[in-house]
């Protein structure tokens, strides 16, 4: 895995910010998929699935960068060697959700602007469809900055009209996740059919059938409305 994290200095080793071991779990989760994959054929092997689903096993990876159980195991202060106070954790978690709605309607926001772009017959002026999306996000845009021209993922040979799949994809991590909530969030048992049920498979079955043989029942939008605060869990 190669990343931009925060460099070494000459008094310290490299320090990652929580936000920065966040995005290490995010695309460890695409190494895992990647790796664990016990398809026959390379064009359904790992990360191969459809575009709604490929962001899943990477999302579902940051809901254990809350948990104080596993913070606790590498979190620790350089020089003491003592592990992150739970106090800390605890008001991580607090504010993680700060501003959820906006975060959330962004991502919506950004999904349709890439929609926008790509989903006509004819090439989509960028000013225009910014124009047409912003107020999605309930933030107006800077005028004259061009925001489409800084949007990475729309640039991306396999991301066009595509963008969608975090959030939908987000869905479907926080729903799995709600597993481990229920049966342990280290509880090896779990794991072990997570491996088999969804990583293994890659995209030899649709993502919603993968996600049936994980839950064992029909996915969900539960978990993830009861993270944004719009709905709670029996």
């Amino acid at each position: 895995m190669a990343a931009n994290f925060t460099r070494p200095t000459d008094d310290a080793p490299s320090l990652l910010k929580h936000d920065e071991a966040l995005t290490l779990f995010h695309e460890f989760g695409h190494v895992l998929h990647e790796t664990l994959t016990e398809a026959e054929l390379p064009r359904f092997s790992g990360a191969d699935t459809e575009w709604d689903f490929v962001e899943a096993p990477s999302q579902i990876m940051e809901n254990w960068m809350w948990e104080p159980e596993v913070l606790s195991r590498f979190a620790r202060h350089y020089q003491t060697d003592d592990p992150i106070p739970v106090e800390l954790v605890d008001r991580l978690v607090a504010v993680r959700d700060q501003n959820i709605a906006l975060k959330t309607l962004r991502q919506a926001m950004l999904g349709q602007y890439d929609l926008a772009m790509h989903g006509g017959d004819a090439p989509m002026d960028a000013d225009e469809a910014w124009a047409e999306t912003v107020s999605i996000g309930l933030i107006p845009g800077h005028p004259d900055t061009h925001m489409g021209a800084s949007f990475g993922h729309m640039m991306h040979d396999e991301y066009p009209a595509g963008y969608y799949g975090y959030l939908w994809a987000l869905v479907y991590g926080h729903d799995m996740f709600s597993v481990f909530e229920e049966e342990g969030t280290l509880n090896p048992e779990v794991g072990s059919r997570y491996r088999n049920a969804i990583l293994a498979k890659g995209g030899t079955m649709d993502g919603e059938q993968l996600l049936r043989g994980f839950l064992d029942r029909e996915p969900s939008s539960e978990a993830f409305l009861a993270k944004v605060g719009l709905g709670a869990k029996d």
